[in-house]
């Protein structure tokens, strides 16, 4: 059953996947600066989950993020709203979404296991991350921390938002799906990624992986 993901409420008022990534990198790159743009793939070798995105923002309703594809993720801007797309330089939170489900496949059901309810990424894990705007390039980021707040509560969450701008922060949200699939979803599963710096997929096997970290 798809399930939406609870909206979260503004903190502060601050203006087909790849087939084959390296997970060796071998050729390090200078640090280039990668404009902030949309999202188009996601990597996180450690659990293997990989993701291609909706274009545009995340659609939202009745108050919840609601990407529109089972099998896509996407990413939440909105005007009235301080986050930011994936970029170098970004100024404050990348929000990445994905939908979750009971009995059937969906792009993050791989993030949580609602039969142990624990995390899937360990810390230190990495997310890739291309946008429109890097080419063959990725950023990297690196998970921090970890959540299993109720929906009711991540909107006022200071662990998962802070309490103003945070550069260089990423978030991926699903929804957790209990090990009863009769029952509903009541909990989101919230990853924090802090940036890392860039790896350039040119060198990589097929041309289609990252290489190796720049300086950040």
């Amino acid at each position: 059953m798809l399930l939406a993901l609870t909206f979260f409420a503004l903190r502060h008022q601050e203006p087909e996947a790849p087939a084959a990534l390296s997970e060796a990198p071998t050729t390090t790159v200078e640090a280039p600066t990668i404009e902030q743009a949309a999202a188009v793939e996601m990597y996180i070798p450690a659990i293997n989950v990989r993701a291609q995105f909706d274009e545009g923002a995340c659609r939202t309703k009745d108050n919840a993020l609601d990407p529109a594809s089972l099998d896509k993720a996407c990413t939440y801007t909105a005007a009235d709203r301080p986050y930011s797309l994936p970029g170098t330089d970004a100024p404050d939170i990348v929000v990445i979404a994905g939908h979750t489900a009971a009995g059937v496949p969906a792009v993050f059901n791989n993030l949580y296991d609602g039969t142990r309810n624990e995390h899937k990424v360990h810390e230190g894990d990495k997310l890739y991350v291309r946008t429109a705007a890097s080419g063959e390039k990725w950023l990297m980021y690196s998970a921090t921390d970890f959540h299993d707040p109720v929906k009711e509560g991540l909107a006022d969450d200071p662990d998962v938002w802070g309490t103003g701008p945070m550069p260089g922060r990423l978030l991926t949200i699903s929804c957790i799906q209990p090990a009863n699939l009769l029952e509903a979803s009541v909990k989101n599963a919230v990853v924090g990624w802090s940036y890392e710096g860039v790896i350039d997929g040119a060198d990589a096997s097929n041309g289609a992986g990252p290489a190796a970290p720049a300086s950040a």
